[in-house]
């Protein structure tokens, strides 16, 4: 008895994945998520004047609100209600031709409270730190 209960139990998960999958397709290393921006490190990133982080900021810190798909290897699963930090790999301001001269996309920049769909990118610390890092390199601002 305990043995069909646990089988239909892994069958029923395995269904349930199957179709989250299916439906989720999300890249290796990725999470689709939908989160509000809860800080923005105002800092400006040293170094290298050409880079758009020493211009304007590009760290943040997001709370979960829902987790909408996770592709394969993505590093430290979150939940609705986690928060992460992350840096937006195109900033967090408007994209302009001045920060990105051949830049295709157009991304409005984003402010502490407003709500966001991305999908964010996992990569774990070199040297067994067990860290993850997270990047976003595009977003949907959600309307209120």
């Amino acid at each position: 008895m305990k043995l069909k209960i646990c089988f239909q139990l892994t069958f029923s998960i395995l269904i349930i994945f199957s179709s989250i999958s299916k439906s989720q397709s999300v890249s290796p290393n990725h999470a689709r998520i939908i989160a509000t921006v809860i800080y923005i490190n105002p800092v400006l990133m040293p170094g290298d004047s050409t880079d758009p982080c020493s211009k304007v900021p590009c760290k943040t810190r997001l709370r979960i609100e829902k987790v909408l798909g996770i592709g394969p290897a993505f590093g430290n699963p979150k939940a609705a209600g986690d928060s992460i930090y992350a840096t937006f790999m195109f900033t967090t301001h408007e994209t302009t031709k001045d920060l990105f001269p051949v830049m295709k996309e157009f991304y409005p920049g984003v402010k502490v409270g407003d709500k966001i769909q991305t999908e964010i990118e996992s990569r774990v610390g070199m040297g067994g730190s067990g860290s993850v890092s997270y990047f976003v390199y595009g977003y949907k601002v959600l309307k209120k």
